[in-house]
Order: structure tokens, then C-alpha cells, then sequence
């Protein structure tokens, strides 16, 4: 990574994750924030949309606003982007989520604080987005159950935005398999959102191959290198932290690297990942017993 990406990076990182009840100001402060854009992409052929947890009524959420712009024609994306930057927004990329480039506002201290995302409008990310947001408007049992792991997830990570979206993810995934934004023969998607929420990784590639029935091993390049995921397929809904019931002392195999928030083992809808730094380390913990004991 070079020092134009590690600052990008940076920037693009909350301080300080603070989650407060929903305040019923958040949709005029995007309505604000739409018309800004509007008024910069004059001519262009694109709308605007209030996604995340701002955008859903009564959900606890950090109080910064998540805006889409969705663009009708992707082939518009060099000139929107331009534009964009003529007038104060820092494109960081994908960072690592495909089609759906990142931009960090500068300036206008009079718009509420809010994150930036360009995409088609046949994105798989813009989709989830949207199909999220929709089904937590209309489902307020999984509203609030989303809620409570945001606040816990922010009192017990307040300064480390990566633990706090790895121990809310849980839930996400688990509403996520209920929405239908997850199915099971989605394994290499699932492998990259872990990779990305779970492990905070910056992913480039994600290729995922059997072992055996149920079992995969996928090689994921990323930005900070390539590390290897074993995934047990159709290992149960989310069910949060899970022990290997083995101390690192009592065995000279190798353990899975932790998750942002320190979990050895993560679940997931229709799977459980373990994380390593080498083939060889993912194998070996493989042939092992332990393994077994996790899945």
C-alpha cells in the first residue's frame, strides 16, 4: 500500500464510533445534502439515496449520513466524478467493495457529516443497500434487534470503528439471510463481505475452491496481503463468538488470525470462516481435530 492509499485510508475512518437514538432531523439534513448534489451534478442523468441507519426511522445509529448516488448510465462515472471533486469530495475507491466507489466530503460545515458512494444503478452493492434499508422500515423486531447490537457493539469498541462493524456483523448477517440478500451457493460473497467486516481487510480478489464436501479453502488477495479462509458451509445462522475449546500452548498448530474484534472463529449465514496467513497453516488446522470441534 502506498502512502496516498494508507492516507486515504485514514480519512476515511471514523474517530470515534458514537451511536445515538434516532433523531427525526436526519432526513431534512439529507434532503440538504441531496439538494447540494443535485446542484453539482446538474445535467447529469443520476438520483439520490438515503441508505444506512439514518435513513430508517427509530434505528439508534452514528450520526452520519450514508447518500448513494445512483448512476443511470455507469459510463457517466469519469465525469460525476469530476465533478465531484471540483467541488470538495476525496474519491478513496472501492475500498475493497466492487462497484461502489467512496468519496469523503471537505468543507460546507453547514451539511450534516456524511459518507458518499457512487454507484450503477445494476450494482449488487446498491441493491443491499437498498434491500436492507427497506426491510429494516418495515420489520421493527429486526429493527431493534439491530439497534441493541449497534450500542452494545459501540460501548464495548468506542474507538475502534473496525471491531465495532465486526461485532455487529453478526446480526446484519443473520438479517441478511432473512431478507434474502445471502444465499447458500454465495459463498465467494460471503467470503468477501467477512473478509472485509470481520477481518478489516482491503480485498482484491477472493477464490474459493473445495476441500471436501461442505469445506472450502478461498485465497484472498487483499491490500495488506494474501491470506487464506476456511469456510464450513452450512454451519447455522450467527450465533457470535465461538471457542475452539484448545489453548494455543496445548498445540503446536497453528490458530486462526482473530477478527477486528478479537474472535478466533466467525459465523455466518450458511457458514464459518477461519482465517490464516498461509495455505500451509489453513491445512494443517484443517487435517486437525480442531476443526471438527468448530464445525
Amino acid at each position: 500500500m502506498d502512502e496516498e492509499d494508507s492516507l486515504k485510508m485514514r480519512a476515511a475512518m471514523t474517530k470515534r464510533v458514537e451511536v445515538l437514538p434516532y433523531d427525526p432531523a436526519w432526513p431534512l439534513r439529507f434532503e440538504e445534502v441531496r439538494e447540494h448534489l443535485l446542484s453539482i451534478l446538474s445535467g447529469q442523468d443520476v438520483r439520490v439515496e438515503h441508505v444506512g441507519s439514518t435513513s430508517v426511522p427509530d434505528l439508534a445509529a452514528k450520526p452520519i449520513l450514508d447518500i448513494d448516488i445512483v448512476l443511470l448510465d455507469r459510463a457517466d462515472f469519469a465525469e460525476v466524478k469530476a465533478l465531484l471533486e471540483a467541488n470538495g469530495y476525496l474519491h478513496l475507491g472501492d475500498l475493497g467493495i466492487i462497484g461502489r466507489e467512496a468519496f469523503r466530503y471537505q468543507g460546507e460545515p453547514q451539511l450534516m457529516r456524511h459518507n458518499l458512494y457512487v454507484l450503477a444503478a445494476d450494482a449488487d452493492e446498491l441493491k443491499r443497500h437498498l434491500t436492507f434499508r427497506d426491510w429494516l422500515r418495515g420489520h421493527p423486531q429486526d429493527r431493534d434487534a439491530y439497534a441493541q447490537a449497534k450500542m452494545a457493539a459501540a460501548l464495548q469498541f468506542p474507538h475502534d470503528i473496525s471491531a465495532y462493524i465486526d461485532a455487529k456483523s453478526d446480526v446484519i448477517l443473520d438479517i441478511y439471510k432473512r431478507c434474502g440478500l445471502y444465499r447458500p451457493q454465495d459463498l465467494t460473497e460471503l467470503a468477501r463481505s467477512v473478509l472485509i467486516n470481520r477481518y478489516d481487510l482491503r480485498v482484491d480478489e477472493v477464490d474459493c475452491n473445495s476441500l471436501q464436501p461442505g469445506v472450502s479453502l478461498c485465497r484472498a488477495a487483499t491490500m495488506q496481503g494474501v491470506f487464506y479462509l476456511l469456510a464450513w458451509e452450512q454451519a447455522g445462522s450467527a450465533s457470535g463468538e465461538t471457542s475452539l475449546g484448545q489453548d494455543a500452548a496445548e498445540s503446536a498448530i497453528t490458530l486462526p488470525l482473530p477478527t477486528a474484534s478479537g474472535q478466533q472463529l466467525c459465523r455466518a449465514p450458511f457458514a464459518m470462516f477461519a482465517l490464516f496467513g498461509t495455505e500451509q497453516d489453513a491445512l494443517v488446522f484443517f487435517s486437525s481435530d480442531l476443526w471438527k470441534n468448530a464445525a
